[in-house]
């Protein structure tokens, strides 16, 4: 095993620091205590709700149980901890004699999205392995788990009678099926059975899709993320923590060349300023470059941001360089906290123009010129007419992830500055690690217009103010058409049933005036 430079804290052991804490505790209290969502989630093990139409609700409950637990390693709230520890116990329950756990009916088992729900039942059951503080209950887990992969081996594979792993999902070329290598190998760590490691060898040697070998392109690094065969960030990430934690566990040294080259190419030409990827939707596609464009439909998918975060926050824990703790940082202060819904606000399907109750995350996060609240992502229904959606199931685990993270970091931060960024004739503002936006429903006014800061002795002009309710940073910024309003772009916008604002954080620009020096 490859050792790591860094730990995760255990339970308890950090200290919360401002907007984190209020978010975490947020979100305990409103989603993770809420026992209802953990008996729905439970339930459609037992319904096998997910085979009609090949939907992903078996999802939930292990992106869910991993944020969970990574929030519990934060607060050490003993009230969670029962809570998790009661559904785990209610999960286990579920399975099938033989130890199968699946939201597919066996008829239509290794298909759609049913190993990747089978992925994160893996994903949630050892997370809280990580935080169990009874060794009796831990081993019956892992004595669950090993017969719950036991029965995906037997089935998946490429012998007679198997299917192959790329074959299960008619779904981005099946990468959400080869995601499943990332516990199986976190399995392999605990229960060191030869059949699991061969099992993750095999995915490995698949490429992780069926339309290339994803592994071979990163390493060949000629190729950006947007112009593989499949797009589908989320999936692909994720697919890319495996091939790191199979280096962690083989020490063969071009799966880590493999992910590093992978990352820096997300990095390069993926990551937008606020720290997620994606223009078009949830895919891969040159997000960097287009990030200053209008784009009408729905961007940057909080699962986006967060897979991204988990991958940095891994890269971090294994080489113990800041630049990727400096990565979830940028992810974390900006597109993940400007998602969370502190308000409540209700959510939309764009196509029917439906409202929602609200979830605890936006799905969404608007860059230029546009509005929150704008889409549900991963939305499916209950039986009984209630949903949920993969965003609002996978954020907790971001929210948790930063903190962790920013305990363990050793550079020391610098006083923030406002550094302009310009790309495509259009100019952003950042503070410190905080992106800055305007937002009408704080400041009316056309955020198409032209923003054209003035300077003095090379500095931007301007002045810091008194931050409003959730903000980090409020400032009024000098231009040649009078100052403007900005504040940091994750306060911006969160109430979007209540007020009409618009929210950006790119302008078009033009030439800079420098200021009148002052008497």
């Amino acid at each position: 095993m490859v050792p790591y430079v860094f730990q995760l804290p255990q339970p308890g052991t950090i200290e919360l620091q401002g907007r984190e804490k209020q978010y975490l505790d947020f979100i305990t209290e409103t989603q993770l205590l809420d026992r209802s969502l953990w008996e729905h989630f439970v339930a459609v093990y037992r319904t096998k709700a997910d085979g009609a139409d090949r939907g992903w609700r078996g999802e939930y409950w292990g992106k869910m149980m991993r944020g969970a637990c990574l929030v519990y390693r934060c607060t050490k709230d003993a009230r969670l901890y029962e809570l998790l520890r009661q559904s785990v116990a209610a999960l286990l329950a579920a399975a099938e004699e033989d130890g199968r756990l699946s939201t597919y009916a066996r008829v239509c088992e290794c298909t759609g999205w049913d190993l990747w729900c089978r992925k994160y039942v893996l994903t949630g059951m050892l997370h809280f392995c990580d935080i169990c503080d009874d060794p009796a209950l831990a081993e019956q887990i892992l004595d669950g788990m090993e017969r719950h992969l036991d029965c995906l081996i037997e089935r998946v594979g490429p012998g007679a009678g198997q299917t192959e792993i790329t074959a299960t999902s008619d779904y981005w070329l099946g990468v959400n099926a080869c995601s499943i290598l990332e516990p199986v190998l976190d399995l392999y760590r605990r229960r060191p059975r030869e059949r699991f490691l061969a099992f993750a060898r095999y995915i490995i040697g698949t490429g992780g899709c069926s339309g290339g070998d994803l592994i071979a392109l990163a390493l060949q690094n000629k190729k950006a993320p947007y112009r593989y065969p499949e797009t589908k960030a989320y999936e692909t990430m994720s697919f890319f923590e495996g091939v790191l934690a199979f280096y962690e566990v083989t020490g063969e040294r071009r799966f880590l060349d493999a992910v590093l080259r992978f990352a820096e190419q997300v990095n390069d030409t993926e990551i937008t300023l606020i720290g997620c990827a994606g223009c078009t939707h949830e895919l891969f596609d040159h997000a960097a470059a287009r990030q200053t464009r209008f784009i009408e439909k729905p961007t940057q998918e909080t699962c986006v941001t967060v897979t991204w975060m988990r991958l940095c926050a891994r890269l971090f824990l294994l080489t113990g360089e800041d630049r990727y703790a400096a990565r979830v940082a940028q992810s974390a202060l900006n597109a993940l906290y400007g998602s969370v819904n502190l308000f409540l606000q209700p959510g939309t399907i764009p196509k029917t123009g439906e409202r929602l109750p609200p979830l605890p995350f936006d799905s969404y996060s608007p860059l230029v010129q546009n509005r929150r609240g704008r889409g549900v992502g991963g939305l499916k229904y209950f039986d009984d007419g209630t949903f949920y959606g993969c965003c609002a199931a996978i954020g907790a685990a971001g929210l948790a992830v930063w903190p962790l993270i920013r305990s363990l970091r050793q550079t020391p931060q610098s006083a923030p500055v406002l550094c302009e960024r310009r790309q495509g004739g259009c100019v952003a503002f950042t503070y410190g690690p905080y992106v800055l936006a305007r937002d009408t429903a704080k400041e009316p006014g056309d955020l198409s217009r032209p923003v054209r800061p003035c300077y003095r002795d090379g500095a931007l002009c301007y002045t810091l103010l008194p931050c409003a309710e959730n903000e980090t940073v409020r400032l009024r910024l000098e231009t040649e058409d009078g100052p403007l309003l900005f504040t940091d772009y994750a306060s911006c916008g969160k109430r979007w049933e209540e007020q009409d604002g618009s929210v950006s954080v790119w302008f078009p620009a033009r030439r800079r005036l420098l200021c009148k020096r002052q008497k």
